[in-house]
């Protein structure tokens, strides 16, 4: 392997930024199409087909879980063995979970399109509603399985150290779904099934992408082992399955924060949906650090580099707090113009104000425990970032927003689900710090001990 494509030497913290500035690129140009198919589909004023889609996103779920859970795996895995057993043996490991994802990604499929009437039916789509979610979903799940392999494509260019490789497979689809949107939805009057096809072309698009890059490019297919997937398959799920499950529990705590909220009238729901929106822009970045921080972590484990791995933690938590400073004091200068340009006073507006003020630099200990998820997943215990963001997800969401409601009120359930992240963010440190501790006793990843 060519020392300019691994995480062995150079600078950590350069390596950090272009890693996770290239993630970045591709999960903003992500939240940008959802945007875009919302917005023109909203133009067809009919109700039943934004509906549909809210139907059609939570069945998506399934797939993308799937995608996210094997991409893990391949980060993790493939990068570990690239530097501890060899480029061959890393390129048997990474066709060998190409294979798997394939043939995980069609069962589900299959199932997925067997019983959707009754899927639907169960979430409660009825009428229009359910004969659009139908139709969308009856195309785009044909094609599910290349974009579960598309994520198993971006992971295996980050675990080869190549970010801008990895970036290209997500953004010029998107961009090209993006294009395609209005062209099918209203050029061609094709409605909700002009968005299935944008994104069938897109998927295509990414896979061809992964298929030129790791078959042409790089080379990376070898000849399919059975024997060696049998052999690899444990591992592989043993990553896969936490993060699946994870995944999967991950809406339990929104739900227990809108139940409790909704507890306080329709305005203070209406404050909930305006703070809801900005999270997930303002903290993608935590999401790109931590995926970034993986593979390097992952390649300096596999070269038993633990001094290494303590650096790229360290500078990522750093990372993940300085980003946090400077949303923070731009959040403080400016709760009053959000309140403003959403047109809203009251209750709501000060909700913007408590988020602003004090659920952002609580907020942090989201990025800390994604960052600590990869330090457990690397070194053996995946199952430890599973029951801590089930831990939060549940029980962690439930007292802390009850206890904050009786002392506070509304906002005191609203710091209160964001002292979650902050607590569990903590432990997560203290955990992960451990762990290394107990692996490399030399070595230091946050603290000088186990501590």
């Amino acid at each position: 392997m060519k020392k300019s494509n691994t995480f062995l030497s150079g600078s950590v913290a350069r390596q950090l930024l272009s890693m996770t500035f290239a993630s970045w690129i591709a999960m903003v140009a992500g939240m940008l199409l959802s945007l875009v198919d919302t917005y023109f589909l909203s133009r067809l004023n009919d109700v039943h087909v934004l509906s549909a889609m809210g139907f059609a996103s939570s069945i998506g779920l399934f797939m993308s879980a799937i995608g996210i859970g094997l991409s893990v795996a391949t980060s993790v895995l493939v990068s570990q063995k690239l530097t501890r057993s060899g480029e061959h043996a890393a390129h048997q490991l990474f066709t060998s979970i190409v294979l798997m994802g394939l043939l995980i990604g069609l069962l589900v499929m299959s199932v997925l399109l067997l019983g959707l009437p009754f899927i639907l039916s169960i979430l409660g789509a009825k009428g229009a509603s359910f004969d659009y979610a139908t139709s969308y979903l009856q195309l785009t799940l044909l094609v599910s399985p290349l974009g579960v392999l598309a994520m198993i494509f971006a992971s295996g260019l980050r675990a080869a150290a190549m970010a801008k490789a990895s970036m290209w497979i997500s953004l010029i689809a998107t961009i090209v779904n993006i294009i395609l949107c209005p062209i099918f939805i209203e050029w061609f009057e094709w409605g909700i099934e002009g968005a299935a096809c944008a994104t069938i072309v897109a998927r295509f698009i990414s896979f061809g992408i992964g298929i030129w890059y790791f078959g042409h490019q790089l080379r990376w297919f070898k000849r399919i082992d059975l024997i060696f997937v049998k052999q690899e398959f444990p591992g592989v799920r043993r990553i896969t399955m936490p993060v699946l499950i994870s995944n999967w529990f991950m809406p339990v705590g929104s739900m227990i924060v809108v139940w409790i909220v909704a507890a306080y009238g329709d305005e203070a729901m209406a404050g909930m949906a305006i703070v809801g929106s900005l999270g997930p822009v303002l903290f993608s970045v935590f999401f790109s650090i931590t995926g970034a921080a993986g593979p390097m972590v992952g390649q300096n484990v596999g070269a038993n580099q633990p001094e290494r791995v303590g650096q790229i933690y360290r500078s990522g938590l750093c990372l993940i707090a300085c980003y946090t400073l400077i949303i923070w004091v731009l959040g403080m200068l400016s709760y009053d113009a959000i309140a403003d340009m959403y047109d809203v006073d009251g209750i709501a507006a000060g909700m913007i104000m408590i988020y602003c003020l004090v659920q952002i630099p609580l907020s942090m200990g989201i990025g800390a425990i994604a960052l600590s998820n990869g330090i457990f997943n690397n070194l053996g215990k995946p199952n430890w970032s599973m029951r801590l963001s089930l831990a939060r997800a549940t029980m962690g969401t439930l007292l802390l927003c009850y206890v904050g409601s009786e002392l506070f009120g509304l906002y005191g359930a609203l710091i209160g689900s964001s002292l979650t992240f902050f607590v569990f963010g903590l432990f997560a440190v203290v955990l992960a710090n451990r762990l290394f501790f107990r692996t490399y006793p030399d070595s230091r990843l946050v603290f000088s001990n186990r501590y």
